[in-house]
């Protein structure tokens, strides 16, 4: 083989590789607790990234599961927005408590 028939050969590889990886038809993600808090069939992160650094993002110790299995995907569920809404109500909670037991001079 040449050096140009080998770059065809690991280029339609590649592309085989991406392909196939693009394919999958459900995305669940679960706490570290397995509480299930998504599942769609379009992915919750940016699949161009490595997952270690964009799944943790959603919650530390998250897992993102993909699959083919269209039948589970029927019925999505999506409870990042709410999530992400709690835990920023709960800091600003944390952060008035905080001013509020500050002695005043």
């Amino acid at each position: 083989m040449t050096a140009v028939q080998n770059l065809r050969a690991i280029t339609v590889l590649a592309a085989c590789a991406l392909a196939q990886a693009a394919s999958a038809a459900c995305y669940s993600v679960y706490t570290p607790e397995q509480e299930l808090i998504y599942r769609s069939n379009r992915p919750p992160v940016d699949l161009t990234l490595p997952l270690h650094q964009t799944v943790d993002k959603i919650e530390r110790g998250a897992t993102m599961v993909f699959t083919l299995d269209e039948f589970n995907c029927i019925i999505e569920i999506n409870l990042l927005a709410e999530r992400e809404q709690l835990a920023r109500a709960r800091q600003e909670r944390q952060r008035d408590l905080g001013r509020s037991s500050t002695p005043r001079s």
